[in-house]
């Protein structure tokens, strides 16, 4: 397998993800690889789906300081989540948020204040997290990945134009200019 941050439009990042169903040593390296990719790319978290796995993986690193808000109390986490779903939502918060998966894409949309989010660790084991600050906006954003959900969808059919239009043509000039 190629691993690689995919970027939109790849098919994978349109389709809802596979449960896992294994905890072994291919789960282990699934997990190294995303830990890998995602400080490369210095990013908080990453679902599986992002560097072309079609598993319900995904990894969370809220301690990197200066991607922290100022008025956070949480506690800061790093994290591992297997088939994580998301069972309560409460409140609305307007969130600003970028994506390694859409270079260069800052947008705001609505989300969940607070969510409960079931799964499993990468033992297995059941974990419950709950949370209330940058933790459930980002638990949010990348469960929406593994449910082959991105973030542009939370647009209105208007801007969600506008926003592809303008990074696609970005990615064109990229092309463009590296050839």
């Amino acid at each position: 397998m190629e691993y690689r941050i995919r970027t939109w439009p790849d098919k994978i990042l349109k389709e809802p993800t596979k449960e896992v169903d294994f905890f072994d040593e291919r789960l282990q390296e699934y997990i190294d690889k995303m830990w890998e990719f995602m400080y490369k790319e210095e990013g908080v978290g990453l679902a599986a789906n992002q560097i072309g796995i079609p598993y319900q993986i995904l990894v969370i690193d809220t301690t990197i300081r200066e991607k922290r808000q100022e008025d956070e109390t949480e506690e800061p986490v790093k994290m591992v989540l297997i088939n994580p779903k998301i069972v309560e939502k409460e409140g609305e918060v307007m969130s600003t948020e970028g994506c390694l998966s859409f270079p260069g894409v800052q947008i705001t949309i609505p989300r969940a204040k607070r969510v409960k989010v079931i799964g499993k660790n990468e033992k297995g084991e059941d974990i419950t997290v709950e949370s209330s600050e940058f933790l459930a906006i980002v638990l949010q954003h990348e469960i929406d990945h593994l449910n082959g959900i991105p973030f542009i969808n939370y647009l209105s059919p208007l801007k969600r134009k506008l926003v592809l239009d303008k990074y696609l043509k970005s990615l064109k000039e990229d092309q463009y200019e590296t050839a």
